[in-house]
């Protein structure tokens, strides 16, 4: 499916910093779902207090800017958040909740009304013309009402035979099979407008970034060596570039290269990344001429190998 194979490119960057997006502070983010992306901290709070996962889903990204100057957006599998940076505003009003809603009304191709019998209460919202009632009520009222889900925009509809209504935030959706607690569900319009919209610019904002040693469990090494061929007196120097398994390049990620020839075996730190994932070191070790030098290069994070490659070159007369 296309939205695990999106899952997929962004498991192991769950703290991922993308543009220009920072964590602030004393704040603690926490992490939801098998994927183990965390929620930014700059959303921790509003995710918190208007329902988590019940509500939002798992987050299906870290937080990201789509344009150096735009919100901190992060995706849920239910919704979408922003984080608007400015001073002017309280804290609690800097969290936007973007009109997924009204986008997937306006792609809907027909309305068909739902058949429905008021048996509870009912309330009616002038601003738009629409009421909300019952169980898709209580449930609005329960988890922030219009601060979270905006107004409603339509009335309750069949869409694939099943019953929902349209917020201007998300979709509240009927589930009759499920346990009454949870008969009442967010329709899954984060994913569909990330997949739909956001994943290609996600996916080319991941790859301009670089990764640091933290968030990364899994190394892919490149190296190569300036004279295949080492004449005598000649210097020789290593080329190794650490990328992750997607292709990001990884920073400051300290690299050691081991020189076996012969009954020798020498090694060397060559330091760390730069923020292109690489670093280049002249090999000053001095190596008989005639020998088959077998090199060894290793990638280490916090004492443990996470990326390994082999290469060899020879030194002549």
């Amino acid at each position: 499916m296309k939205s695990k194979q999106i899952l997929g490119c962004v498991i192991g960057l769950m703290v991922l910093v993308l543009a220009g997006c920072e964590g602030r502070g004393a704040e603690t983010a926490v992490s939801q779902g098998e994927n183990g992306i965390a929620v930014a901290p700059e959303f921790v709070t509003f995710y918190e207090q208007y329902g988590g996962a019940r509500v939002f889903g798992d987050p299906i990204t870290v937080g990201f800017r789509a344009e150096p100057d735009g919100p901190l957006i992060q995706y849920f599998q239910r919704m979408r958040l922003e984080y608007v940076d400015n001073s002017d505003l309280d804290e609690s009003e800097r969290v936007v909740v973007y009109p997924l809603g009204r986008w997937a009304l306006e792609g809907l191709e027909e309305q068909v009304l739902a058949d429905t019998t008021i048996v509870g209460e009912v309330r009616e919202f002038e601003a738009t013309g629409f009421s909300v009632q019952d169980e898709f009520l209580t449930f609005y009222e329960t988890y922030g009402g219009t601060r979270l889900f905006g107004l409603p925009i339509s009335p309750q509809l069949l869409v694939d035979g099943q019953r929902v209504q349209y917020f201007e935030n998300g979709r509240l959706e009927w589930h009759p099979e499920l346990p009454s607690e949870q008969r009442v569900q967010v329709g899954l319009l984060g994913q569909a407008h990330f997949d739909s919209v956001m994943a290609f610019t996600y996916r080319q904002l991941l790859l301009a970034q670089p990764t640091t040693p933290d968030q990364v469990q899994e190394a892919t090494v490149f190296a190569y060596v300036k004279a295949p061929i080492l004449y005598q007196g000649e210097q020789q120097y290593l080329y190794v570039t650490v990328l992750t398994p997607e292709g990001n390049p990884v920073s400051n990620i300290q690299v050691e290269a081991t020189f076996r020839y012969g009954e020798t075996t020498q090694t060397i730190t060559l330091g760390q990344t730069n923020e292109k994932g690489r670093v280049f070191e002249p090999v000053n070790i001095q190596i008989p001429p005639g020998n088959q030098v077998k090199v060894e290069v290793n990638v280490y994070n916090n004492g443990i190998i996470i990326g390994t490659t082999r290469l060899t070159f020879r030194t002549w007369w």
